[in-house]
């Protein structure tokens, strides 16, 4: 990624299904994620055998190539809440994407799907 300036405020969006309605959301509007430290925010990927190592840089390489990552997905957060959202999935895709300078993040707001 040396060199890398981003050419848009977030990485190029894969649609996936057409009933998901695709929003942008500021990297600040997302609240931290929380994890048990000693596991780091990364993980492995065990159904592809694909360590977080690995899945670091499959993304910023397609960012770099702008190819098309499908969006995070969101939950909003209360209103009295200093952030709007909570990631619930894509902690690669956000954190990867704060790292390569993206200040937006695709992003699917699941809130009224998960229970």
């Amino acid at each position: 990624m040396e060199g890398f300036i981003p050419a848009s405020k977030s990485y190029a969006a894969d649609q996936g299904e057409a009933n998901q309605r695709l929003m942008w959301v500021r990297v600040d509007e997302v609240e931290p994620v929380r994890r048990n430290l000693s596991h780091g925010v990364f993980n492995n990927d065990e159904e592809t055998g694909l360590s977080a190592r690995d899945r670091v840089v499959q993304l910023l390489r397609g960012f770099s190539r702008r190819d098309k990552i499908p969006p995070v997905q969101v939950v909003r957060l209360p209103s009295n809440n200093e952030c709007h959202y909570r990631l619930v999935h894509g902690a690669h895709r956000f954190y990867s994407s704060i790292a390569a300078g993206f200040v937006e993040v695709p992003a699917v707001d699941v809130s009224d799907i998960r229970l």
